[in-house]
């Protein structure tokens, strides 16, 4: 099904089903508007709801995480001022909105319709992907609403605060059913995902392998809490991605409708360029996939902005990233074995090195950049040989644009980081609630939230 049509079934969709849980001025009245469709099949929720969450991540949710994380720099306006942690409630506005309003609203109405019809593979799916929201607000806000996010069609427009703690359980729930509800035969007659599925075109079983990574991912990120011990068990536990084939992405379009959302962004603002930690640690091992990665436009060489320095002679994020068709990466086969590295270093270094070499040979694959004589300085590390800053730097340049990256430098500190501005000394490590919670649900959003606050599995 070509993106162009989804587009349009988006805009439709915002029309007829969009009812954001947090925001007052939402009209009640809306529910008995007569030029509101009354229903919406499955087979156009599934693929609306992709594309908005693929435009979402790819968009407001990873772009100033990134620069924070220094795979981009911000070097004019707006931008700068991110990059240098001027940041603002507003800011936020657009993503909660969005990720509340949009995409868990409408997982919420397929997971129920799916209930209704017994369509197990359209439930399991909805809840894989409302698993990974879940998860993605709650770990750049910490506390955020849920048990009452998606009542304000039924008059609840200040729904109370879940804790992070609560919300991960939650979300280690709803991947545990969908594992199950995937696992399960359709019988006749009852539809099924087929392709109005755009990421896996309805296949139940990379739908669960992507629920049982998630599964390790969640689990690591409570590293703080529970050690790694759970992520060892959770990856021999086995069913996890196994190639690149199962990578878990949103593919969009050249047409000028269906551009990835870093492209549109570029070529409307042009205001970001790439950070010179990355380009630097590439340029050093000369990696063959920095030409997908930067685009040096006339330059000579790849030259990334430093820190706060507003740099607009820099390279720009590249084809494989920010091209009009390029896909957005939400969990990717490499990101297994690095997990798997990390897991597993100190108690198992063999494999933990042969994890490492993996993960950084699946990434080069991933690109169409496979070369044996990097390879073999590059990804070619032994027990003796391994450490925890090598695998966690390997993570940083394969997950370039992920917001796990985030995650990541929150849970190790690894890449160290340079400060963007002499007025600032500590990094961010979570973003400010958006203005529309404090104006509308003020009484329940928590109160005195720095952005250098740290979220409960930081502490």
């Amino acid at each position: 099904m070509r993106h162009n049509i989804i587009k349009k079934i988006s805009l439709f969709l915002l029309l007829a089903v969009m009812i954001s849980s947090c925001k007052k001025w939402i009209d009640t009245d809306l529910n008995t508007n007569p030029n509101r469709p009354a229903d919406v099949t499955m087979a156009l929720l599934l693929p609306s709801t992709q594309s908005a969450l693929g435009y979402v991540i790819g968009g407001d949710y990873t772009r100033v995480s990134a620069m924070w994380m220094q795979h981009l720099s911000g070097v004019d306006r707006q931008s700068l001022a991110l990059e240098r942690y001027s940041v603002l409630e507003s800011d936020q506005n657009n993503l909660w909105n969005t990720l509340y309003g949009e995409v868990l609203k409408n997982l919420s109405i397929l997971q129920a319709k799916a209930e209704e019809q017994n369509a197990m593979h359209f439930l399991g799916i909805s809840k894989v992907m409302t698993a990974y929201t879940l998860a993605m607000i709650t770990d750049v806000w910490g506390d955020a609403p849920f048990t009452e996010a998606l009542n304000g069609d039924e008059g609840n427009l200040t729904p109370v605060y879940d804790s992070q703690e609560s919300i991960y359980g939650a979300v280690n729930t709803l991947l545990t059913e969908a594992i199950a509800h995937l696992g399960e035969t359709t019988p006749t007659g009852v539809p099924v995902p087929g392709t109005s599925d755009l990421i896996f075109g309805g296949d139940a079983a990379k739908w669960m392998a992507v629920a049982k990574t998630l599964k390790v991912r969640y689990t690591l990120h409570l590293s703080k809490k529970n050690g790694l011990g759970p992520v060892r068990d959770a990856i021999n536990a086995g069913g996890l991605i196994a190639d690149n084939d199962g990578d878990f992405q949103f593919n969009f379009g050249v047409a000028a409708n269906e551009n990835n959302p870093r492209f549109q962004f570029d070529d409307q603002r042009g205001d970001i360029r790439v950070g010179a930690k990355i380009v630097d640690l590439m340029n050093v091992t000369g990696d063959p996939r920095i030409a997908g990665y930067f685009d040096k436009k006339d330059a000579a060489d790849y030259t990334g902005s430093t820190p706060g320095g507003a740099e607009l002679g820099a390279a720009w994020a590249g084809p494989a990233y920010a091209g009009n068709g390029a896909p957005v990466f939400f969990l990717n086969y490499f990101e297994v074995k690095f997990m798997e590295a990390e897991a597993f270093f100190g108690t198992d270094n063999a494999r933990a090195a042969t994890a490492y070499n993996d993960a950084v040979k699946a990434s080069l694959a991933k690109h169409g950049v496979s070369d044996a004589a990097w390879e073999a300085v590059n990804a070619a590390e032994t027990s003796g040989s391994i450490s925890l800053e090598k695998i966690m730097t390997g993570k940083y340049i394969a997950n370039y644009l992920n917001s796990e990256t985030w995650v990541d430098w929150k849970r190790t500190a690894i890449p160290s980081l340079s400060l963007p501005a002499s007025n600032v000394s500590v990094t961010p490590r979570r973003y400010l609630y958006p203005t529309d919670e404090r104006l509308y649900n003020g009484a329940n959003m928590p109160a005195g939230v720095q952005s250098t606050d740290r979220v409960w599995w930081d502490q």
